[in-house]
C-alpha cells in the first residue's frame, strides 16, 4: 500500500465512531480517550485563579488589545472548554497487548486535523512495536474550537488583516492564531507550559495503570515535527519528574530555536502576527522577563528549573552557553531529521542550534532531499503524481525514525 492509499485507509478508520477500531488489514489498532487538563485555572489568561501553587503566589491577567473586528476571537483563553477537556490518540499494534513502549507524537504549529500525521504515527509504530499518542498542543486540533476553523467568519477577518499596512501571508486558515498571538505573543509559553504539564500528568497516569495499552513501567519517547520539536526539546532538557531519564527525542522539520523559524505562511501565521511574536519576546529576554511577572516567576530557574528551559529556546544567541551545555548532555539521545530545502526550519539552524555555535555537540542531524515537490507544510504531498518518489521519501523518514525511537 503506497502512502496516498495508507493516507485514505488511516483517515477513514480514524473517522469511525467508537472507542477502538481495529484495522487487521493494517495490524494496527486507533484508540479515542478523553483527557481533562487539571494545571488550566493557573496559567491560562480568563482564569480567577492565575498563580502558582507551589510558591502560592498570584498574578493579574496581561493586557491584550483585539481590533473590533476581529472581536469573535476575542475569548478569554480558560474559557475555552475544548482545549480543557479534549481526546488523544493511541495507534499500536495489534500483536502487541500491553506496549512495553510509548511514543508521544506532537504536531506542527496552526494544525487543525490529525490527518497527515497519520501515516507516520502508523508506520513508526508498526516498525518500533511501541504505542504512539498523538497528543495535541493546547488550542490546536481538537483543543481549539470550531469557529476558528469556519471558512466565511475566519476569511473576513483574513481580508481585514491583509489591508493591514505591511502585513502579508493573510488567509483564513492562520486568522485565528494570526489575532491571537498578535495580541497576546507569551500565549506560545502559557500554551507550551499547559501542554508542558498535560504530558506530566498523562505520564504520571501511565504510570499508575490507567491506561492498559500501556504498561505502567514503559519507556516513554518524543516525536516532535515543527514546533512540536521546539517543546519536545524543552520537555527533554527540563525531564520533569524523571519522566525522560531514558526518553529519546527525534525532531523532524524542527530542532532550532524559535527566532531561528520562520512561520510566515498562509497556513501559519500572518507577517504582523509573527513580527509582534519575536518582538515580544526580544523586549522579554532583554528585559529580565521585568514586563511579565507571570511568566518572569516560571522563567526564574531557582523557581521553576524545568519550566524555565523555555526562555533557553527562544532567541540563539540568549543563554547559549546553558543550553549546549544541557545538550552536550543529552547528545545521544536526539536525533534531527531536516529536509534541505525547507524554508520555514532551515536545517542550517538546526545544526546551529542542536550541534552548536562550534559544531562540538555530536547530536545527530541528517538532511534529506527528495526528488519530489515538497514544503515544510507539506513533505510528503497527496497526489497519483510522483507516488512513487513520495513513497520512498515517507519510507526513509520514517525507516531513520523508527530505527532511533525503537532502540532500547
Amino acid at each position: 500500500m503506497i502512502y496516498l492509499e495508507l493516507h485514505q485507509a488511516l483517515k477513514k478508520a480514524f473517522e469511525q465512531a467508537g472507542p477502538v477500531i481495529a484495522l487487521p488489514e493494517l495490524g494496527v489498532s486507533i484508540s479515542h480517550h478523553e483527557f481533562i487538563s487539571e494545571q488550566a485555572a493557573s496559567m491560562l489568561p480568563g482564569s480567577n485563579r492565575m498563580g502558582c501553587t507551589a510558591h502560592n503566589v498570584t498574578f493579574e491577567e496581561q493586557e491584550q488589545a483585539i481590533d473590533r473586528k476581529e472581536c469573535v476571537l476575542d475569548i478569554p483563553d480558560y474559557e475555552i472548554e475544548s482545549n480543557r477537556k479534549f481526546q488523544y490518540h493511541i495507534i499500536k499494534p495489534l500483536s502487541v497487548q500491553t506496549a512495553d513502549g510509548a511514543i508521544i507524537f506532537f504536531h506542527g504549529l496552526n494544525e487543525k486535523k490529525w490527518d497527515k500525521y497519520l501515516p507516520w504515527a502508523y508506520e513508526i509504530a508498526r516498525r518500533t512495536g511501541k504505542a504512539v499518542l498523538l497528543f495535541p498542543i493546547a488550542f490546536h486540533i481538537d483543543r481549539a474550537p470550531e469557529h476558528w476553523s469556519n471558512k466565511k467568519e475566519m476569511a473576513a477577518i483574513a481580508q481585514y488583516r491583509s489591508e493591514l499596512a505591511g502585513n502579508s501571508a493573510c488567509s483564513y486558515l492562520n486568522a485565528a492564531i494570526s489575532v491571537r498571538m498578535e495580541a497576546l505573543p507569551q500565549r506560545l509559553f502559557w500554551s507550551g507550559l499547559q501542554t508542558y504539564s498535560d504530558i506530566v500528568q498523562l505520564a504520571e497516569m501511565i504510570q499508575e495503570g490507567a491506561l492498559p495499552e500501556i504498561s505502567p513501567k514503559a519507556t516513554l519517547d518524543l516525536f516532535g515535527y515543527s514546533i512540536g520539536s521546539f517543546l519536545s526539546s524543552i520537555l527533554m532538557m527540563a525531564n520533569p519528574k524523571g519522566i525522560f531519564d531514558q526518553a529519546r527525542l527525534f525532531c523532524f522539520c524542527g530542532g532550532m530555536t524559535i527566532d531561528r523559524m520562520f512561520p510566515i505562511s498562509r497556513y501559519i501565521m500572518d507577517a504582523q502576527s509573527a513580527i509582534a511574536m519575536q518582538r515580544r519576546f526580544a523586549e522579554l529576554l532583554s528585559s529580565g522577563f521585568a514586563m511579565d511577572e507571570h511568566m518572569a516567576h516560571y522563567q526564574d530557574c531557582a523557581l521553576h528549573k524545568g519550566e524555565s528551559w523555555f526562555k533557553t529556546m527562544l532567541r540563539f544567541n540568549y543563554f547559549q552557553k546553558e543550553r549546549e551545555e544541557r545538550l552536550e548532555v543529552l547528545k545521544d539521545r536526539i536525533k534531527c531529521y531536516v529536509l534541505r530545502d525547507d524554508e520555514v526550519a532551515p536545517p542550517v539552524e538546526a545544526l546551529n542550534t542542536l550541534q552548536g555555535g562550534y559544531r562540538n555537540i555530536p547530536i545527530a542531524v541528517q538532511i534529506d532531499h527528495y526528488e519530489h515537490p515538497y514544503s515544510h507544510i507539506n513533505p510528503f504531498p497527496l497526489t497519483s503524481k510522483n507516488a512513487v518518489q513520495i513513497d520512498a521519501a515517507f519510507r526513509a523518514f520514517t525507516r531513520s525514525a523508527a530505527a532511533f525511537l525503537g532502540r532500547v
